[in-house]
């Protein structure tokens, strides 16, 4: 698949100090570069309410992410700490 990270990704994994989440964070991505479809990763949920978004989870991180072209390309949304906020704005 193709991964496109936004500006807002970027920010959020700038702002990460933990050095496990971080070498989490590029093995998944890596993952998702060689993967045909969201189906071949681990942890991965719909976000509800919201078509075309899904959450994966990284031990304490969440990876939100939206498929745009159907299968062949996905966007990164954020990269956070699970908490009461993290999907409030996609739902």
């Amino acid at each position: 698949m193709i991964v496109i990270p936004t500006d807002e990704f970027n920010k959020s994994v700038k702002k990460i100090t933990d050095k496990i989440a971080i070498k989490r964070l590029n093995t998944l991505v890596s993952k998702l570069e060689e993967a045909n479809n969201l189906k071949e990763i681990n942890n991965v949920e719909a976000v509800s309410n919201n078509p075309f978004t899904y959450r994966i989870r990284t031990g304490n991180y969440r990876l939100i992410v939206k498929y745009l072209d159907g299968d062949i390309t996905i966007l990164l949304f954020e990269y956070a700490k699970r908490n009461e906020k993290t999907y409030r704005k996609y739902n």
